[in-house]
């Protein structure tokens, strides 16, 4: 979800990379759904493990963002180009709070969408590395 949010948000501003710890077979038919009712890239959405994005096969990152405890519990020192990390858990810590799964991914995507819009918005705004880390994990924190 947060690669097509992103490439449909800010279509080539940014290198974006997804990849999960535990990565399913095939995209889930609902949230293909779901982005392309947004107007949101889906065609080239797979799911993929971390060790494709991890070095020496990775692209050179400056940012990486992780949504689950688990990614966010991996050793950052792995990745091209010493990414600055922020983690925005965005999935329901308490599944049986959740209605049903379709809405636990509804709640996942406008969490995300709305952080990778702020995020990217304050990367127009030539802060310092570190200022964009900290806001970047103020976003975690936010609760938007």
């Amino acid at each position: 979800m947060a690669e097509s949010i992103l490439r449909g948000i800010a279509p080539n501003r940014f290198g974006v990379f997804s990849a999960g710890c535990l990565p399913r077979a095939a995209v889930d038919a609902y949230v293909l759904e779901l982005l392309q009712a947004h107007h949101l890239p889906v065609a080239e959405l797979e799911p993929k493990g971390l060790e494709r994005v991890r070095y020496p096969f990775a692209p050179r990152m400056d940012f990486a963002i992780t949504l689950c405890d688990i990614a966010a519990a991996e050793p950052w020192t792995e990745w091209s180009g010493e990414p600055l990390v922020a983690h925005w858990n965005v999935w329901d810590r308490d599944a049986a709070a959740s209605p049903s799964p379709a809405a636990m991914l509804r709640d996942a995507f406008w969490t995300l969408r709305r952080r990778i819009q702020i995020f990217a918005s304050l990367l127009q705004r030539k802060l310092s590395p570190r200022v964009l880390q900290r806001r970047a994990r103020m976003l975690e924190q936010s609760y938007l």
